[in-house]
């Protein structure tokens, strides 16, 4: 599991540290969460490197709203430049990361810092190239119909948030939301917009752009995400109408099948779940803690109502006294 991660998810259940360090902590765990998934979102071929038949489009361009053939044929060349340059920063990026793995042992000399201060100055240089390559076919009036403009768009923004644009990232992602309501890319991209509101603190915007996922979203694993930051935006917000729709947010990450191990979901699965727990431990009617919890599943329901029974019983306990010292 990533460090970044791990931290992100064993800070998740405190609720009275500073809003904006939760902000930055769960704004990583969900950047890192969508750069997983961020090929398949652009378009990327599947591994083994097979290119997708005439046969095999033909069903993706319909569900886009019939994409213009001839549009798309000419989008098809900007699209290839742009995911190599996109595949080439991601290679410079696992290359940085273990060059900083080498530094943080301690066994980093000379030699490793200036090829860190090369691969940084190549990967700006990149980046820069790939969102350039992402604008020309999202921004030329020829290629609106073209079936690859939407994942275009997620994928420039993605560059312009890593970039630190965040302020052009959400103009492009709500450019996409926009202009192409209807593609698989819409959810990913609200999702990405509710991310950026919980950074900035604008947590109602948040909620919102997180319901707006989920009305779209299709996958478990997208759902979850938005759950997941829905679930800390209304924490964020506070009072008793919004904590508790905040563990009906958690519930129904719970209602969800288990997510593979060792993926960010897997974390966001066990971090739900602990923090479902504390939050009706706090804040949950126990009189009503059976029901609520018969609606979170037979297969994790039980033992997460076991568990705040359980916190329950020990807060009900009187405190041992203390023995004086011999």
């Amino acid at each position: 599991m990533s460090p970044v991660v791990q931290r992100a998810a064993e800070s998740a259940g405190s609720l009275t540290e500073p809003r904006r360090a939760a902000a930055r902590r769960v704004a990583a765990f969900m950047a890192l969460a969508l750069a997983s998934g961020g090929c398949a979102a652009q378009g990327a071929p599947a591994r083994g490197g097979a290119e997708p038949s005439a046969s095999a489009l033909a069903p993706a361009r319909a569900a886009r709203g019939g994409a213009e053939p001839s549009a798309s044929a000419a989008a098809e060349p900007l699209v290839r430049h742009a995911e190599s340059l996109s595949r080439r920063y991601r290679a410079i990026g696992v290359q940085l990361f273990v060059l900083d793995q080498v530094a943080e042992a301690g066994a980093a000399g000379a030699r490793d810092a200036a090829r860190r201060a090369a691969l940084q100055t190549e990967a700006a240089r990149v980046q820069r190239d790939a969102a350039a390559a992402y604008a020309a076919l999202v921004d030329a009036p020829a290629l609106r119909a073209a079936e690859q403009r939407p994942p275009a768009l997620l994928a420039l923004a993605r560059a312009l948030q890593d970039a630190g644009d965040a302020r052009g990232a959400e103009a492009r992602l709500r450019q996409l939301t926009l202009e192409h309501p209807a593609s698989r890319e819409a959810p990913e991209a609200y999702l990405a917009l509710a991310d950026l509101a919980f950074a900035a603190g604008r947590l109602d915007e948040a909620v919102s752009a997180c319901d707006c996922a989920l009305r779209g979203a299709t996958g478990t694993a997208l759902r979850k995400r938005a759950l997941y930051v829905k679930s800390w935006s209304l924490r964020g917000i506070g009072g008793r109408g919004a904590t508790e729709q905040a563990m009906r947010a958690l519930r129904a990450i719970v209602q969800l099948d288990p997510a593979p191990t060792g993926s960010p979901e897997a974390t966001i699965d066990e971090a739900a779940e602990r923090e479902l727990v504390e939050l009706y431990a706090a804040h949950g009617d126990l009189a009503q803690a059976r029901a609520f919890f018969a609606g979170a599943g037979e297969r994790a329901g039980p033992r997460l109502l076991e568990e705040v029974e359980a916190r329950a019983a020990r807060r009900g306990r009187p405190e041992p006294l203390d023995r004086p010292a011999l």
